[in-house]
């Protein structure tokens, strides 16, 4: 490949949410601090740079059906923007279609019949930039990564702090 960098910086204390609908929600169910940076060196497609988003909210999704093995997973929106009743409603009642607009970032992480982590996949998106990236998928590259995870079939806690970087699994310089 070309000489191109690509590193994610990523720090994450997601508080316990709720997945599916176990509501009523309360706005403190969506509080969360997670930190996410891009950093590109020498890549066509991305602007050379830094970028990044502060997520002060985030929710929890049970997903079924992903790709590849009709698995299921949890999908782990991260948002900017504080939680406000009309933030919330948006999240509830449209998929945070409205907060999607603007800077986010996602895990979605397969989940076995244990609801041990078996892969995870991360999006970043901020205005002109998405980068889509399986941050792991081998075992070892699972626990690194999400050694501190927890789920329970209703309530998620996942910590992590450090970093990904392309150039650490030699698909870059």
């Amino acid at each position: 490949m070309t000489g191109r960098t690509l590193i994610l910086a990523i720090s994450v204390l997601l508080s316990p949410l709720l997945a599916g609908s176990y509501g009523p929600f309360t706005l403190q169910d969506f509080q969360t601090r997670a930190a996410f940076e891009l950093v590109v060196h020498d890549s066509k497609p991305l602007t050379s740079g830094t970028s990044k988003v502060t997520a002060q909210s985030g929710y929890v999704t049970l997903v079924h059906g992903l790709v590849p093995g009709n698995s299921d997973g949890l999908e782990i929106q991260f948002f900017p923007k504080p939680i406000t009743e009309k933030v919330k409603a948006d999240i509830l009642d449209n998929d945070a279609k409205e907060s999607k607009k603007t800077s986010y970032a996602a895990f979605v992480v397969y989940i076995g019949k244990d609801n041990k982590i078996s892969q995870a996949n991360l999006s970043y998106v901020v205005p002109g930039i998405t980068v889509a990236r399986t941050v792991a998928w081998k075992s070892e590259d699972v626990q690194r990564y999400f050694s501190d995870y927890r789920f329970d079939g209703k309530r998620v806690v996942l910590k992590r702090k450090g970093s990904y970087s392309e150039s650490e699994k030699g698909y870059e310089n």
